[in-house]
């Protein structure tokens, strides 16, 4: 696995973490989480709050489309790719390393540590994205940094576009439980085992 391959795993394996502590203290109504928010989606404001486990479904969804799809990136998998990427420079800045260690105890064996210098690791790493890719973040972190989803502009072909999608997410309780519960190649048995226990005794939050 290339060193660029193993910082993006590890960054939607941050972005788990981060969203299953989200989720699991929110279930518990516990007030201290590993950071303020509700996933690695806050990144966005416009998307704060966004429940976490729709966040999960959407780093799980992006995730498997990665590992299937032939296709280019879309808009939609570039937005998530790196709110995991902020995910885990986040992680790497602001927690333990108990935290850390949770990240990397993931279904592959990594070459790279999982320790504070991850951080400047993917800031390296968001500074060879080609300039396309770029360019194409910063529009749409620009429009994604706008608190009113009225200022969202709209596709005019019919086909829904990355800013639709992502609005149709704010308001959604219920997860996918295919995508939820089916993911593969990146959480542990013990993690899949988790979701489906807890996911069996919050019941309402699946469709």
């Amino acid at each position: 696995m290339s060193f660029n391959n193993e910082i993006h795993y590890i960054a939607f394996r941050a972005a788990f973490v981060l969203t299953l502590d989200c989720m699991l203290r929110e279930a518990l109504d516990h007030p201290n989480a590993v950071a303020s928010g509700s996933g690695f989606l806050d990144v966005y404001p416009l998307l704060l709050g966004t429940a976490p486990q729709i966040q999960l479904e959407c780093l799980l969804r992006t995730w498997d489309h990665l590992q299937t799809s032939e296709t280019p990136l879309t808009q939609f998998d570039h937005i998530v790719t790196n709110a995991a990427y902020e995910a885990l420079a986040k992680l790497g800045e602001l927690t333990t390393r108990s935290t850390l260690s949770s990240v990397g105890k993931g279904p592959r064996l990594l070459a790279t540590a999982c320790d504070h210098w991850l951080t400047s690791k993917v800031r390296a790493l968001q500074l060879t994205l080609d300039e396309k890719t770029s360019n194409e973040l910063v529009r749409l972190e620009d429009k994604l940094d706008d608190h009113n989803p009225e200022s969202i502009t709209f596709s005019r072909t019919g086909t829904p576009g990355p800013s639709e999608e992502l609005l149709t997410i704010i308001g959604r309780w219920r997860a996918s439980a295919d995508v939820v519960l089916g993911s593969k190649g990146l959480l542990t048995e013990e993690e899949n085992d988790l979701l489906r226990v807890f996911f069996k005794e919050q019941s309402g939050l699946l469709r």
